[in-house]
C-alpha cells in the first residue's frame, strides 16, 4: 500500500501548490516584486525596506498595499 508521501497524486499537488506563488509572484512589477520579498521573505519591517531602497515609508506601505491586492487579484 503506497504511503501518502510516495503517492504520485500527492507529490504532483505538492509541486503545483510550491508553483502558485512563484507564477503570482512573476507577474508583479519588479518594485513590487522587492517590496513582497524584503516584508515577507526576509521579515523586514517597512522603516528597514525604506532604507534598503532609499524610498519613504510612505511609498513602501504604498508597494506593498498594490502589490498583496495584485496578489489576491491573481
Amino acid at each position: 500500500m503506497p504511503t501518502p508521501r510516495n503517492d504520485p497524486e500527492v507529490t504532483l499537488q505538492e509541486k503545483d501548490r510550491g508553483e502558485l506563488p512563484h507564477q503570482a509572484l512573476i507577474q508583479l512589477s519588479l518594485e513590487h516584486r522587492q517590496i513582497i520579498d524584503l516584508v515577507y521573505y526576509h521579515g523586514k519591517t517597512i522603516k528597514e525596506c525604506a532604507q534598503i531602497l532609499g524610498i519613504p515609508a510612505a511609498t513602501v506601505q504604498t508597494r506593498v498595499f498594490y502589490a498583496r491586492k495584485k496578489l489576491a487579484d491573481s
